[in-house]
């Protein structure tokens, strides 16, 4: 069934993020059409109009992170976003959650953390330039080296391996795995997966790491006006629109962060998104995030992969803990430990504001890594390949 499913992708080649996941979300309706679906309750919500799932997944999604929120969790909107549809996809229930929810709630959180952005603060992540640069380029060699155990206890090939651990974005890596005739649903699969591990254990660690953050306060500028934040994220849509048709990596994130650093920089004062807009973005991205993970997509990844992706995963983070305190001299280490994490932009830059921490050098640090994965990855792997 997967070589089916690569085969059909390669015909296709979709060009970017949002062409991806929808042909993902093809395949599991045309999946649930047949006699693959479980069970009666799942069967019969899967036949319901696709508006309704949609909203139903809102609904749990949202009541997820009330949940998280009333206990104080970290990033609470979007774990819990992320617990309540993940639970649903993985029980067999088919959540076709629109490519533009995650997109547009990339370009909010973007927007939200790019008003950080000050003249001082901008100065501060061109000084750390180098140390950007170096540490990055250490993080994607080590996931390359990662690469090797992945493949030998995951039960896939070499190749897809490779583009499964390197710590990018997933359209940009199923693009790899397509030119390099790779599995692409083992690379989407662990991709998203990566991304999930990291986002439920690192700002939980993070959170207890600095358990006096909650005690004595993160303080935040004030709360821009609502006109402001309409006008705000009008533009940052408006921005992130342009750079997706130009076919710019994370287009809407980058979006939402250029139109949220004017404001920073222009602004007569430090200002803050409202918390609401950062829960709205939160619950956005979470429940995107949950919704990947349906039954019928892990199980044609084969089931030695997933477990061998996790215990990938956590090799990884603690490669870039050691990285990050490596590093601690040129800026605080729980502020490194998010830059340096192989997760989410958004998810990482969301902790670090929800914790006090620099969310534009987490922002950057990442930016930085993820170009340098679009630019090194080929001739990497074409290296990689000759000398194995």
């Amino acid at each position: 069934m997967t070589d089916h499913i690569d085969d059909d992708r390669a015909r296709r080649a979709p060009g970017n993020d949002d062409e991806f996941e929808e042909e993902i979300e093809r395949e599991i309706e045309a999946s649930l059409a047949g006699p693959a679906s479980r069970g009666a309750l799942q069967s019969r919500f899967n036949r319901l109009p696709v508006w309704l799932r949609i909203a139903c997944g809102g609904v749990l999604a949202a009541g997820g992170g009330v949940i998280a929120h009333h206990f104080h969790l970290p990033l609470p909107w979007l774990l819990g976003a992320l617990f309540g549809s993940a639970a649903l996809s993985v029980a067999g229930f088919s959540l076709p959650i629109p490519a533009f929810v995650r997109q547009y709630g990339q370009t909010v959180a973007g927007f939200a953390v790019g008003v950080f952005f000050t003249p001082e603060v901008g100065h501060q992540v061109l000084d750390l330039g180098l140390v950007i640069l170096i540490a990055s380029l250490a993080s994607i060699l080590i996931s390359i080296v990662l690469s090797l155990p992945l493949a030998r206890f995951g039960g896939c090939d070499r190749r897809s391996a490779f583009f499964a651990v390197i710590p990018g974005g997933l359209a940009e890596m199923a693009g790899l795995a397509h030119q390099f005739k790779a599995n692409i649903t083992v690379v989407s699969v662990a991709q998203s997966l990566r991304v999930v591990v990291i986002v439920l254990t690192v700002p939980a660690a993070l959170t207890l790491y600095m358990h006096h953050a909650r005690d004595a306060g993160v303080v935040h500028p004030p709360d821009m006006s609502t006109l402001m934040l309409v006008i705000g994220i009008a533009l940052s849509a408006l921005c992130a629109q342009v750079m997706n048709r130009l076919r710019i990596f994370n287009a809407f994130l980058l979006g939402g962060l250029v139109i949220g650093m004017a404001v920073g920089m222009t602004a007569e004062g430090a200002v803050a998104a409202p918390p609401y807009a950062r829960a709205i973005a939160q619950i956005a991205i979470g429940a995107s995030l949950g919704a990947r993970f349906h039954w019928l997509t892990l199980r044609q990844a084969g089931p030695r992969f997933v477990p061998a992706s996790i215990v990938a995963t956590f090799l990884l983070i603690f490669a870039n803990v050691a990285i990050a305190a490596a590093v601690a001299a040129y800026v605080d280490f729980p502020t490194a430990v998010l830059a340096a994490s192989p997760g989410g932009i958004a998810e990482m830059a969301l902790t670090a504001e929800a914790l006090g921490l620099a969310p534009p050098i987490v922002a950057a640090w990442h930016f930085a890594r993820i170009l340098l994965v679009a630019l090194l990855t080929a001739p990497l792997f074409r290296f990689w390949e000759r000398r194995l």
